[in-house]
């Protein structure tokens, strides 16, 4: 007898529908998988075998194969095991359900030897591509019910969703659905209902105990921050150890207002595929800080299994690397392709996967070895061979990819003193985030084809044959002087408005090297 089902394998944030096709015949006894299916998947014989056991679901002694369509796609994962299993109960007999109802289901799910469906990750990402297809009933773990809920916030959408636990329920789902309605009372345990506003919608506004008035002074590198959040740009910050550049960097993050519910998906996707989905939409921007120890996989993304690394885990949000010229070199000079290209492509030699990446990198370092060149209390002790290796960890071309470079500089005694007395104490940074928000808005009409008139043009051109700036520094200048621009509402960019962004481009870093 032939059935035929669906199932689904991730494929970096979307996924590929698999189609599911068993044959039990008489013959010599076996159960073969084909189809380019992986280690996991050929095992799933054995779980899907005792699972069955266990649930009185004796497999009878016939020639089984499994085809799993298309041929020439890779598959890998254990989210086929309920599909199989699903498909041999009907064919089986043991689900008094016709053969070709089966094809209008998609079935998800990991299964345990005593016939439990066990969570999946990437439940978010596949359940999407799964909604555009004609696949009308989806049928996941309950473990997964939360995160499935969400696909019913895309617009339109029509895809019965449903909950089981074992392979039982599975079978009163199957019976219930293909012989009654589908709002049938009986069936109301296991529909995965459109979640409320309320319950989906992770904390947008929550409790900021962190404020840029928790830095003393340091006005410079605030507003190069205000800058970076408004425009997207990168920052690098350059100073003394224990001048704030950590500090300023965490409160970074509350500068950012909530991301649009298209962002916030994209984002839930690559979460919820790394299995750190707390079951809500991410409206707040990630904010990942990796340490300095971390592996270029753990940065960049791949591994035997391909997995999203930090920078996509950034997406939408921010990327902070503290301590910058720690990391290894390899690991950094990578981040040079994915802030042009603002994704990240993983190739291997039985398949190529991307990932988007498109954050705000703010970095951090020390100006040498032990932190104090330029300082003016402390006196640097690294002779110029160990400056010019620890700077030269940061490459001219990652460099020029960064937009603002600012220079942090360590306060005295008595300037904290001061300014903390003339400083007024602030319970968030509302003001500013929505500051930053109306010059985001402003961008969408204003940020396309920016032209500078005359005296804007020459004051560029004379700074970059000064400075002996590239063509993209040129660009960047631009578009920052752009961004502040949109912060003071301008329609078009004035002289004052290059003079500030030119000051973010004004680090000699030939002293350091």
């Amino acid at each position: 007898m032939f059935t035929k089902t669906y199932s689904a394998t991730p494929k970096g944030v979307e996924a590929n529908i698999i189609g599911v096709e068993i044959d039990a015949c008489s013959g010599i006894p076996g159960f073969n998988i084909v189809g380019l299916a992986d280690k996991a998947i050929n095992e799933s014989r054995e779980r899907v075998s005792v699972a069955m056991r266990s649930c009185e679901f004796e497999l009878l002694p016939k020639r089984i194969l499994v085809n799993l369509s298309p041929a020439h796609i890779r598959k890998e994962g254990v989210q086929l095991d309920t599909a199989i299993a699903a498909a041999l109960m009907v064919n089986f007999g043991y689900a008094n359900v016709p053969a070709h109802f089966l094809n209008s289901c998609c079935f998800l799910g990991e299964l345990s030897l005593k016939g439990e469906i066990k969570a999946i990750n990437g439940m978010l990402a596949i359940g999407i591509e799964i909604e555009k297809s004609q696949i009308q009933n989806l049928i996941i773990p309950k473990a997964n019910a939360g995160e499935a809920s969400l696909i019913k916030l895309l617009k339109d959408c029509n895809l019965n969703i449903y909950q089981v636990s074992n392979l039982q329920e599975l079978k009163f789902l199957l019976e219930t659905l293909c012989q009654t309605e589908t709002k049938h009372p009986a069936l109301k345990e296991f529909i995965v209902e459109k979640p409320s506003k309320k319950s989906y919608l992770a904390k947008t506004e929550s409790d900021i105990t962190e404020s840029f008035d928790d830095v003393i002074g340091q006005s410079q590198a605030k507003r190069g921050l205000e800058i970076a959040a408004a425009g997207r740009h990168h920052v690098l910050m350059i100073g003394p150890p224990g001048c704030g550049k950590s500090m300023l960097a965490k409160r970074f993050k509350t500068l950012l207002p909530a991301m649009p519910f298209e962002e916030a998906l994209e984002t839930t996707k690559i979460y919820s595929i790394c299995r750190e989905l707390p079951e809500k939409i991410m409206l707040t921007s990630p904010f990942r800080e990796p340490h300095h120890s971390a592996s270029a996989i753990a940065l960049v993304g791949g591994g035997s299994n391909i997995k999203p690394g930090e920078v996509s885990l950034a997406h939408n949000g921010v990327l902070f690397l503290d301590e910058l010229t720690e990391f290894n070199k390899h690991s950094i000079e990578q981040l040079r392709q994915i802030l042009e290209n603002k994704e990240v492509t993983i190739n291997r030699i039985k398949q190529s996967l991307s990932y988007p990446a498109d954050f705000i990198l703010i970095a951090a370092c020390n100006p040498c070895p032990c932190g104090f060149l330029g300082d003016l209390e402390k006196v640097c002790t690294c002779n110029k061979a160990q400056i010019r290796n620890y700077i030269g960890k940061i490459s001219g071309p990652l460099l020029d990819r960064i937009d603002i470079h600012i220079e942090v500089s360590r306060l005295k005694d008595d300037e904290i003193k001061l300014l903390s007395q003339q400083q007024k104490p602030c319970k968030n940074n509302k003001s500013l985030q929505n500051k930053v928000a109306r010059a985001r808005n402003f961008a969408k009409t204003y940020s396309l084809g920016s032209k500078l008139d005359e005296d804007c043009q020459e004051l560029v051109n004379k700074a970059v044959n000064k400075l002996k700036l590239s063509a993209r520094s040129h660009q960047k200048i631009i578009k920052v002087a752009r961004t502040i621009a949109n912060l003071d509402e301008s329609e078009s960019i004035q002289s004052k408005h290059l003079a500030e962004a030119l000051q973010f481009r004004q680090i000699n870093f030939d002293k350091y090297r």
